[in-house]
């Protein structure tokens, strides 16, 4: 099986079994002309919805036997399906906040219902492919935009329902990654993205559990984050350590405390000579440039500024990188 992700441009010949645009009616008038014409009078959105269809992306994983499959008793089925599911509930730990713990109310999807629910859903996504296949973008047909509408509609009903029914795998895997560089907000946040693209996805023809494969798919993305959150860390605590090495250093040795005052004056020069206000609280507060104070954390530097952690870490690297191009500067004036 394999995903397909089809669209169609406005410019896109007309499809098989619709009627030709190029002739004439008696009065000259294109019949084209005249059938988009009489649209447009019925239903003036039609034109805009018929353009927007043709130019959506439909992802889908296809299978032989859809072509085959009833879909309207395909819809009833859907219907039908219990909308809390088989499969079991849990308590929600303790430390999950409230926010979350909602979800764990949410059963999980038995293998039956996790199989049935992916077959609905790309099948419905193929049946709006079709259907779309055959609208004649000059004079499109109300019904068949309608009912196109209707299938992907539809499809998105049973994706948001298997998601909700996986959002507590998310929560799962995010409590065990949290740590200092990531927070449990932001990787369920993440983790959330994730899910999203793991349903896109998932070919259920191939026998495995959906759980399985999602798990993977976040794991692989909270990694990925770990190791960029590290590496910008790294980064930072390199980048005030190159800047005290690169600051013009013309007077003899002294003790190694008079030292570290030194180049610690020469860090705040430099930040009040190339940052503005906010990058310097921002910097001072990080690595504890403050007499008597240690380096903050984002969440603390967060909450004094009153913005996101994610904001405070932009913030920081871009104070770094101009402190930076400030001390290389420097060097070369001194050595110049």
């Amino acid at each position: 099986m394999k995903s397909r992700s089809i669209s169609r441009s406005q410019g896109s010949t007309t499809a098989k079994g619709a009627s030709k645009t190029g002739g004439a009616g008696k009065s000259g008038t294109p019949r084209s002309s005249v059938a988009r014409s009489k649209a447009q009078f019925s239903d003036p959105t039609l034109p805009a919805r018929a353009e927007k269809l043709l130019r959506r992306e439909i992802a889908f994983i296809h299978n032989r036997a859809f072509s085959r499959m009833d879909v309207e008793k395909a819809k009833a089925e859907f219907h039908s399906m219990s909308p809390n599911g088989a499969g079991r509930t849990r308590q929600a730990p303790a430390d999950v906040p409230a926010y979350f713990q909602e979800l764990y109310a949410t059963p999980l999807l038995t293998a039956d219902e996790e199989k049935a629910l992916f077959r609905l859903m790309n099948l419905f996504k193929f049946r709006a492919n079709s259907l779309r296949s055959e609208i004649n973008p000059e004079a499109p047909a109300s019904n068949l935009v309608s009912e196109a509408e209707g299938w992907i509609a539809l499809a998105g009903q049973v994706r948001d329902r298997i998601i909700r029914a996986n959002l507590r795998l998310v929560v799962s895997i995010a409590r065990r990654f949290a740590n200092d560089l990531c927070s449990f907000d932001d990787l369920v946040s993440d983790g959330n993205v994730a899910l999203l693209n793991a349903v896109e996805k998932f070919d259920y023809g191939r026998g495995f559990r959906f759980s399985t494969y999602a798990t993977h798919a976040v794991q692989r993305d909270f990694f990925r984050i770990i190791r960029k959150r590290r590496n910008e860390s790294a980064r930072c605590t390199l980048g005030i350590s190159e800047m005290l090495a690169n600051s013009p250093d013309d007077s003899d040795p002294v003790s190694v405390e008079t030292d570290k005052l030194r180049q610690a004056s020469q860090v705040r020069e430099l930040m009040s000579q190339q940052l503005s206000e906010r990058e310097q609280l921002v910097v001072a507060l990080r690595f504890g440039l403050q007499p008597g104070s240690e380096p903050a954390t984002l969440q603390v530097v967060a909450d004094a500024l009153q913005v996101s952690k994610e904001r405070v870490r932009q913030i920081e690297l871009k104070a770094i990188e101009k402190m930076q191009r400030g001390a290389t500067i420097t060097r070369w004036q001194t050595a110049g």
